[in-house]
């Protein structure tokens, strides 16, 4: 039986079961009301309202997990929330794609996670130009919109506790690849650094890769920060040239950096 059959026959038991529970509170309605019915009246109500139960709401929980099986399947900016855990067992966080109404939480926690990171070792006023000029919500929705980015959610109670950024085009010379895709910003609460969840948002970025058919995957890293530097030789990239990233009115050096995903595969 295909996805499409089953589909049909889950929702034909959801609006059934629908239909049952409403005749059964129907019938116990007009039993309470008459003294005409007897007994029989409140056993057929509650045998009716029974199996509605029975057949709507197990089904709908089905169904759920049914469809979104299929959207993984056919939408490859989908990851399930779920996916986070499956990787890494360590993590409590789960990966998602992100939506247009995470827009305004995904400015905070951008503008949060940069400052955290870089604040010390920049003046305050590069900092703002910089966090204006790059994560203002209406920018991330922008970014969550553009078919040539892909913006994934760790989220951990429904808050987003990290993400990762990617984006297709204008790969820099020194990258030696058929088909390459960068990875632009991958940050995480400093609350839940430890916490496995870089490992798994680096993952996901991986996978969203693999299924374009990328076979390298590359990045900037600022060369004052040795942390992130150290995180993505662990990952297997390696250093193949730089470029300037200003920061407000500070034009400083990024390390670019590059990762064969053909390995990733293997």
């Amino acid at each position: 039986m295909n996805e499409t059959t089953q589909v049909k026959l889950l929702r034909g038991a959801i609006i059934l079961g629908l239909a049952l529970l409403v005749c059964g509170h129907i019938i116990l309605g007009v039993t309470f009301a008459s003294d005409d019915i007897g007994h029989q009246g409140f056993i057929l109500g509650a045998a009716l309202s029974a199996f509605g139960v029975v057949l709507s709401l197990p089904t709908k929980i089905y169904l759920t997990l049914l469809l979104m099986e299929h959207e993984e399947k056919t939408n490859p900016n989908f990851t399930r929330s779920a996916d986070g855990q499956a990787r890494r067992g360590t993590s409590v966080a789960h990966i998602r794609t992100a939506t247009e109404e995470d827009a305004a939480r995904l400015s905070e926690i951008a503008r949060r996670t940069f400052v955290d990171t870089f604040a010390a070792d920049n003046t305050e006023e590069n900092m703002r130009l910089h966090c204006d000029a790059t994560y203002s919500e209406a920018l991330q929705l922008a970014e969550i919109q553009d078919p040539n980015r892909l913006t994934l959610l760790a989220t951990h109670e429904w808050n987003i506790v990290g993400f990762v950024q990617l984006r297709w085009g204008n790969t820099p010379e020194c990258v030696q690849a058929k088909s390459a895709g960068e990875l632009q910003r991958l940050y995480v609460d400093k609350d839940w650094h430890g916490k496995g969840i870089a490992q798994d948002l680096m993952q996901a970025a991986i996978d969203a890769m693999l299924h374009k058919s990328n076979d390298v995957m590359w990045l900037g890293v600022w060369e004052h920060n040795p942390r992130a530097i150290a995180f993505y030789k662990k990952s297997g990239f390696i250093e193949v040239g730089s470029h300037v990233f200003p920061l407000g009115n500070d034009p400083q050096r990024d390390i670019i950096m590059m990762k064969p995903l053909a390995a990733a595969t293997e």
